[in-house]
């Protein structure tokens, strides 16, 4: 069983359970709001475990439980759950701090909406990707493109698919590997 059945596995039994969340954690359940962090590396089958029994015990969790609270400041943004590689690179360069051992493009509109939903908090930071760029170069065919994949992605996002966003974005991907 490979992680994308675990999570699918796990989507099955109680789709209120979601990979990720705050930095450090590998699932969450969006109706208590409890996380499930593991600390460190672990084997997949331990993963996979521990990703069974959090479900199970979030079987019964209510909707309404737990409301996300808002986010009014970068801190508050960086403390919360709707954070990935990317939107933590954008952050990073934008506050010019480390806060991940990783920096990558968007993969896929998941990834992408992470960054469009951070750039809807603080507008101003749209406007100075091309410090993205100037850090991490390989940015460049992304940022240059980023207008086209947010109508794309806005367009697309009422149908929880996205095949156009992501063909484009896997289309800047290549680009910027071939740079």
């Amino acid at each position: 069983m490979d992680e994308g059945d675990a999570v699918r596995k796990m989507k099955a039994k109680a789709e209120w359970v979601v990979a990720g969340g705050k930095i450090g954690e590998i699932a969450h359940c969006t109706r208590c709001g409890r996380g499930l962090s593991l600390g460190g590396s672990q084997p997949l089958p331990i993963v996979v475990a521990a990703m069974d029994a959090f479900v199970k015990m979030h079987l019964h969790c209510k909707a309404g439980m737990f409301q996300e609270p808002e986010t009014n400041t970068p801190d508050e943004w960086l403390r919360g759950r709707d954070t990935g590689t990317s939107s933590l690179t954008i952050f990073s360069v934008m506050n010019n701090q480390v806060v991940t051992k990783h920096y990558d493009l968007p993969h896929d509109p998941d990834d992408f909406g992470r960054c469009y939903r951070l750039l809807k908090l603080f507008p101003s930071w749209k406007n100075r990707l091309s410090e993205v760029v100037k850090r991490f170069p390989e940015w460049g065919p992304m940022v240059r493109e980023w207008d086209t994949i947010t109508k794309l992605y806005e367009q697309e996002l009422p149908t929880g698919l996205a095949p156009r966003c992501y063909e484009l974005m896997q289309q800047l991907r290549a680009e910027a590997k071939a740079t």
